[in-house]
């Protein structure tokens, strides 16, 4: 018997690019004008303003795990059949993750030798090895950061979410191999109920930075992705969502509602508030394919945010080291928006950073990926294997290009 395939899936969905777009966005505001910026801002100015009215544009990088498990679910569900399932996929993510990335990690251990430990603090705060570098090319600096309670080399640190999918990467593929639809989705589910109870038994995230770091800790929003990229691939399921998407709707509202009652307030988030959040994020994602190609969906259509989407990548990578880099260097201090001065210095670094994206995306990363494809596929076999019975409940800025 044929499986359904659902028509909403058939071809490239430009929506998806415009939410990689958001996600990048939200990161990339949190970062240049959010993170830390409170810290001695007088309360009542503008600067303080700004930072609250910021709101949760930290969780972009929410919104890029929820997008990656739908994705990479998908992908590996509808290809688990396939003879050579495991060569295809790994060697597919090393030529998007690979090149990039080890440009910049190189780049950085060369700003740790210049740097070394006498150079001024701002300077150290960029470039540093307080956590151990050998944990960034292995993608382990996820839990170096948890150990050592340190976010390390700032050039860096934000790959922390990057060692988190290839984590991710190395254990659902083994899971969706043999596994019915049905197990896969009850995968998801228990990584969606399993995250905020691993949270909640691990003490703060400001204490140990676990709570936000680690694989386990953000297993839900993977695990939204995934479930939705099921729910997306059962006929029934399908066609109840498009019946009653009205209702779906209601209840992103009504979460973002809640979400809205914890605002400034992160400390209650990193509980079930991330859950929560995550909740959220893949409600809008299976809304906007429901909607896919229509007026409700203009947004994520928008050229702006298909663009970026498509850079979003090596934004991500460069975005926050650019920007301390060229305070630094003007300044000598680290980044703060703190007057018009230092706001159009922040500006100025994202004008950098885009450009130098895309010149990556079209010369660099483009042809890697080109290259993948075409040298890999998947080769579905004759027959379809009998699932087997998986009963382990576990569950990313990059996805499949």
């Amino acid at each position: 018997m044929t499986e359904w395939r659902n028509p909403k899936l058939s071809g490239r969905v430009v929506e998806l690019d415009g939410i990689r777009g958001l996600a990048i966005l939200l990161v990339v505001i949190w970062h240049l004008f959010g993170n830390g910026q409170i810290d001695g801002l007088r309360p009542g100015s503008w600067q303080a303003h700004l930072f609250l009215s910021l709101g949760f544009t930290w969780s972009g990088v929410d919104l890029f795990f929820v997008l990656s498990g739908f994705l990479i679910g998908g992908i590996l569900y509808d290809a688990r059949n396939s003879e050579n399932y495991f060569k295809t996929f790994y060697c597919r993510r090393v030529a998007r993750i690979f090149p990039v990335y080890f440009v910049w990690f190189t780049l950085f251990m060369i700003g740790v030798y210049f740097a070394g430990s006498t150079s001024s603090a701002p300077l150290r705060v960029i470039f540093n090895d307080d956590i151990p570098v050998w944990t960034y090319p292995l993608f382990l600096q996820n839990i170096a950061i948890t150990l050592h309670r340190n976010w390390g080399g700032m050039w860096i640190a934000g790959t922390w979410s990057l060692a988190v999918e290839e984590q991710f990467y190395l254990l659902l593929p083994m899971l969706v191999r043999r596994s019915s639809k049905r197990v896969v989705t009850l995968i998801a589910v228990g990584s969606i109920v399993g995250a905020p109870l691993f949270r909640l038994t691990h003490g703060s995230a400001a204490a140990s930075l676990g709570p936000y770091t680690l694989l386990p800790s953000r297993a839900d929003a993977l695990g939204f992705g995934v479930l939705v990229a099921m729910a997306c691939r059962n006929e029934k399921v399908w066609a109840w969502l498009n019946a009653h998407s009205r209702w779906l709707l209601a209840a992103m509202l009504l979460i973002g509602c809640r979400l809205a009652l914890m605002l400034g307030h992160r400390v209650y988030v990193y509980g079930t508030g991330l859950s929560w959040l995550d909740a959220f994020y893949g409600l809008l994602l299976l809304l906007t394919l429901i909607h896919a190609g229509t007026i409700q969906t203009a947004f994520f259509r928008s050229r702006v945010l298909v663009k970026l989407g498509a850079l979003s990548y090596t934004v991500y990578l460069l975005h926050n080291g650019i920007n301390m880099l060229l305070h630094f260097a003007i300044f000598g201090a680290g980044p703060a928006v703190h007057d018009w001065t230092s706001l159009v210095v922040t500006l100025l670094s994202l004008a950098i950073v885009i450009p130098v994206a895309a010149l990556s995306w079209r010369y660099f990363e483009k042809p890697f990926i080109r290259w993948a494809h075409i040298s890999f596929g998947y080769e579905q076999v004759a027959e379809t294997r009998r699932p087997s019975s998986i009963s382990v409940g576990v569950a990313t800025p990059v996805t499949e290009s």
